[in-house]
């Protein structure tokens, strides 16, 4: 008896010893991350002038938002998130599980080209948006090599066509997370015993196939992880468009994004007179939090369906 009560008074100390530790992370979380939450769900039912919330509004900011003309800027942007999300899907997951394929067969010099995949991750996006803008501009360095190579002649403006800016923006943001995917899949490559592929090379499965068949389902977890972390940047990309094409998403809004839209509307610097509308603003912004939520809880869901146990 004495015994047992010692223990519960252990547990009992441990705890509020746990929630001693707790504590502080809890305050910092709940200042700066769920307090404005709150305050940003409760100021989208309010009409605002400048920074002052005057009175009720009910539903109007979220039927304001999707009705012209904010409609238009809001479904534009929405369609750009998700091009740019399959678009990394495409070229940066994609690619990054084919080149970590390929350093998993040649294990030698795996290490080397891992660090030369990751180097660009270690540079900011207001870096690299304004690198390859100086190097994508018309007179710039590219233009110079695809002239010279006679791949290109003129001008190059692949900047400023509205058909092929959004493509130009979504292989620089690829470009720039590389390394990730090839880093989170060498090592998962890596986690699986050498004697499954071992057993697939006996049954005369080439490399093609058992990276269909054996590798891809047992990387599930970090395709999920990938997945939902790609789904989550592009949503919330502002960086590289701000830095390329500026806060309206030249030229003419063709690479405008939702947080860029939110930008210009809680800053001033949507329409001609550039006023300040923080009610459609934070409306947008509950809007953002509603998809990135649901969607990152369906993909969680869904790839936790999908995982192989060995």
């Amino acid at each position: 008896m004495i015994a047992r009560r010692r223990k519960s008074s252990l547990q009992r100390t441990q705890q509020r010893m746990a929630v001693l530790f707790i504590l502080p992370a809890l305050a910092v979380y709940s200042l700066f991350v769920l307090y404005p939450l709150l305050m940003s769900l409760w100021g989208s039912f309010f009409v605002w002038r400048g920074l002052r919330m005057l009175e009720y509004a009910g539903m109007s900011n979220f039927t304001r938002l999707f009705v012209f003309p904010s409609g238009g800027r809001l479904y534009g942007a929405l369609w750009h998130n998700v091009a740019w999300f399959f678009g990394i899907m495409l070229f940066q997951n994609g690619l990054g599980l084919l080149f970590a394929w390929l350093l998993f067969l040649r294990d030698k010099g795996a290490a080397f080209f891992q660090s030369v995949f990751f180097f660009p991750a270690v540079l900011s996006p207001v870096i690299v948006g304004a690198l390859w803008r100086l190097l994508l501009a018309p007179g710039g360095t590219i233009e110079w090599m695809l002239n010279s190579l006679g791949l290109h002649h003129g001008s190059l403006t692949v900047l400023g066509n509205s058909h092929t800016a959004l493509a130009m923006l979504i292989a620089v943001d690829a470009w720039n997370w590389m390394g990730l995917p090839v880093l989170i899949y060498t090592a998962g490559l890596r986690q699986i015993s050498g004697q499954i592929f071992e057993a697939a090379r006996l049954d005369g499965a080439g490399s093609g196939r058992m990276l269909v068949s054996v590798a891809l389902p047992l990387l599930m977890p970090a395709i999920g992880t990938l997945t939902t972390l790609s789904f989550i940047n592009t949503f919330n990309q502002f960086d590289i468009v701000y830095v390329m094409q500026g806060v309206q998403g030249n030229p003419s809004y063709s690479t405008d994004t939702l947080v860029t839209y939110f930008y210009r509307l809680a800053f001033g610097a949507e329409g001609a007179v550039g006023i300040t509308d923080i009610g459609l603003a934070l409306a947008l912004g509950t809007l953002l939090f509603l998809i990135l939520s649901i969607g990152t809880l369906l993909m969680l869901r869904f790839f936790d369906r999908r995982t192989v146990q060995l």
